[in-house]
């Protein structure tokens, strides 16, 4: 058993998330820190002791190209394509081949824009044109690498066992506190040592947590989906899906100009009642008459 072990899988399947403490070797970490080093200098040691003077920033870390995969050096590139990323991100869908869907650095610390305190939601909205069933086949599989220590007050990601969410179509994909107040009552904070790992799902709520006192954190998202749907994928339309005006447009086009972007055609295994209900509630203006016509 690797690092990923089978009490982690089980959890994953039973809660929708899973935390691996440690998953780094210590030559890994250290090896990543240093070409964190580079890419942002003096920020590996203020996250490590923020009572240190807090560097400047050299560059926007949400617009510099080195903050996004393909890296300057190749420790992080290799933790991006580590096998046992690949292998558990199979696994959860049932053996399918995977693509690298998304890999890139989270760089916070007090005060800066990413400093929220987030409301609970579902990361499918801009990482699929349509919706994440409870199939396998369609499973995408995100990690969150922690870089450096994550305690209570360095901006622990909550994440809710799906415990607590048990209806069927998850939409809307987010709940303020006043709206679904159990959602953040049994939030799970993930405190970890660096170099730690958590998994999570298209269907898993979660949500990112303000600092509590000064400090930083570095971290890295990487996301593997089934290669086989050209609908799934942060890098690519996706992305754009979020934006009410997209959202608009997929409701109005035919269901041809759909597939264009690679929309699940009518006829397509992927339409079933779950995903007919999915994307019918997430696109409201949408004929799903041709969808399940073809069913």
């Amino acid at each position: 058993m690797g690092r990923i072990t089978a009490a982690h899988i089980d959890h994953y399947r039973e809660h929708g998330f899973a935390i691996v403490p440690e998953f780094l070797t210590a030559s890994e970490l250290a090896e990543a820190l240093e070409e964190w080093r580079q890419l942002l200098p003096g920020w590996v040691e203020y996250c490590e002791d923020p009572t240190r003077p807090r560097p400047e920033l050299s560059r926007s870390p949400r617009r510099a190209s080195a903050f996004q995969f393909p890296y300057p050096g190749s420790r992080l590139n290799a933790i991006t394509l580590h096998p046992e990323l690949v292998a558990c991100a199979a696994s959860m869908a049932d053996g399918a081949e995977m693509h690298c869907e998304q890999s890139h650095l989270s760089f916070k610390h007090k005060g800066a824009a990413g400093d929220q305190d987030q409301g609970m939601h579902c990361d499918y909205g801009n990482h699929t044109l349509a919706y994440p069933p409870a199939d396998p086949a369609y499973w995408q599989t995100a990690y969150l690498l922690y870089y450096t220590e994550v305690t209570e007050t360095h901006a622990p990601t909550a994440v809710c066992s799906r415990r607590h969410y048990p209806e069927k179509i998850l939409w809307p994909a987010h709940y303020t506190r006043e709206q679904r107040p159990a959602l953040y009552d049994n939030e799970v904070r993930v405190i970890v040592p660096a170099g730690s790992l958590l998994i999570y799902s298209m269907r898993t709520f979660h949500r990112g947590t303000p600092f509590l006192a000064e400090g930083g954190r570095l971290a890295q998202f990487v996301t593997y989906a089934p290669a086989a749907w050209k609908w799934l994928g942060i890098v690519g339309w996706s992305a754009q899906a979020i934006k009410p005006a997209f959202r608009a447009w997929i409701e109005s086009a035919t269901t041809a100009e759909r597939e264009l972007l690679g929309f699940p055609p009518p006829g397509h295994p992927y339409w079933r009642e779950e995903t007919l209900a999915g994307v019918g509630a997430r696109y409201p203006g949408m004929d799903m008459t041709p969808y399940r016509n073809g069913l």
